[in-house]
């Protein structure tokens, strides 16, 4: 049976072991509640329990959990108005949102999620004006915001046939800020390593040049966006979905034993920094787009399109190339939402799928209220079990606090 389906109180009928083999309990053993939790943590999709777990639990719910349950459904529908709804796995997520939904509302810990903005004053919403060329975009922004010296000096050491993981390491450590950083994303549950790593140097020997390199990409960029127009997207907010999405991807990409995993959770860090670029340089034609999105129930980056005649992806994709990350990064954040016209259909899908999981847990917002449709050749390029989904969330939901935390602390972005 799926662990979905298991309930307190039921005996396993065999041992329950985890995806790498590791036994992580006995047959004969009493399902509890944080056994439950920690199968979900270990990745485990199935179990076998005594009597086939035919006879589940009849709990009924309270009045005040039914009501609960009822506004999440009602909630969720609005959240998903936008996806294939008939989908197995949108049917799945709808389910898994609504779980949260309910328990946020039970929390009374405030919005899942925020609502686009009405019509914007003194706008005529059939007279977008002059679009700006996409190119141009791109330049301009390029000069406005070059990338920081400290990426470019780690490339330069990566490039050379003489370096070392020591040069990568010394380049790194000049940078406290970032070395701070790295450290504390490096010792999180992210990676999970039993002991302390308390040097770059030694950060460098254990994960590699290559994958330290990238993350300080990652981290790097999120300082050049500090000037966003508050009325236009709520930073903090925007930052968690981007982690969100970066350790959904990464998790998925790990489940499908793909290698060079930090390249995936970089992608769903950037996969929507073109859309801080559309803030920043048309914060008018960018609430535009949030309305037709919300008064015609449709994706937030259709919207982009109509108004701009480019979505925030092509932006994304344009602005990493232009920063000279690697190829494979600005493919997938390109074409995270169009994957089966990606160079690569796999890395592309694993993005296009994290960013679906952040929207339907309500992970932060990058602006759009809705969750996005779901490519079914990404979904079959993937290859995964429906069970999958609830089992990456639920890896992905430590790792998150604690990534959220190393890179931004008590800050406000």
């Amino acid at each position: 049976m799926q662990v979905s389906e298991a309930r307190e109180g039921m005996v396993l009928a065999q041992d329950l072991l985890a995806p790498n083999g590791r036994r992580i309990l006995p047959a004969g053993a009493v399902i509890k509640a944080s056994y439950l939790q920690t199968m979900k943590v270990w990745g485990v999709t199935e179990l076998v329990v005594e009597g086939g777990g035919e006879e589940e639990g009849t709990d009924r719910l309270s009045p005040e959990e039914e009501e609960r349950r009822q506004r999440a459904e009602r909630m969720v529908s609005r959240f998903f108005a936008a996806t294939n709804r008939s989908h197995e796995a949108i049917e799945e997520l709808r389910r898994l949102c609504t779980l949260r939904v309910a328990e946020q509302l039970a929390k009374n810990s405030g919005a899942m999620g925020e609502e686009p903005p009405g019509q914007p004053e003194g706008m005529d919403l059939d007279a977008p004006g002059r679009r700006p060329a996409l190119s141009d975009l791109v330049q301009r922004e390029v000069q406005l915001c070059s990338f920081p010296d400290i990426y470019f000096r780690i490339k330069e050491v990566l490039d050379s046939p003489r370096s070392s993981a020591s040069h990568v390491a010394e380049v790194v450590s000049k940078d406290t800020s970032l070395s701070a950083k790295l450290l504390r994303v490096v010792n999180s549950a992210f990676y999970g390593f039993p002991s302390r790593i308390d040097s770059i140097f030694r950060a460098v020997a254990i994960i590699g040049s290559n994958e330290l390199s990238t993350l300080a990409l990652g981290i790097s960029a999120i300082n050049l966006f500090k000037d966003i127009p508050p009325n236009c997207v709520n930073m903090r907010s925007f930052w968690e979905h981007s982690v969100a999405c970066g350790v959904y991807a990464r998790v998925l990409a790990f489940s499908k034993k793909s290698s060079h995993e930090e390249r995936f959770f970089v992608g769903g860090l950037l996969h929507d920094i073109g859309r801080l670029v559309l803030f920043r340089r048309y914060p008018k034609y960018m609430t535009r787009a949030l309305y037709l999105s919300k008064e015609r129930s449709c994706q937030l980056f259709e919207a982009e399109g109509e108004v701009f005649d480019f979505s925030h992806a092509a932006v994304g994709g344009l602005l990493l190339a232009e920063w000279k990350l690697p190829p494979v990064v600005a493919d997938m954040v390109r074409y995270h939402h169009n994957p089966t016209k990606a160079p690569t259909l796999f890395d592309a899908s694993v993005l296009h799928l994290a960013d679906i999981i952040a929207g339907a847990m309500r992970r932060g917002s990058s602006g759009s209220f809705l969750v996005s449709a779901l490519d079914d050749e990404a979904w079959k390029a993937l290859d995964l079990p429906v069970s999958a989904l609830e089992s990456a969330i639920a890896q992905g939901e430590r790792q998150i606090r604690e990534i959220i935390h190393a890179f931004f602390g008590d800050e406000k972005p």
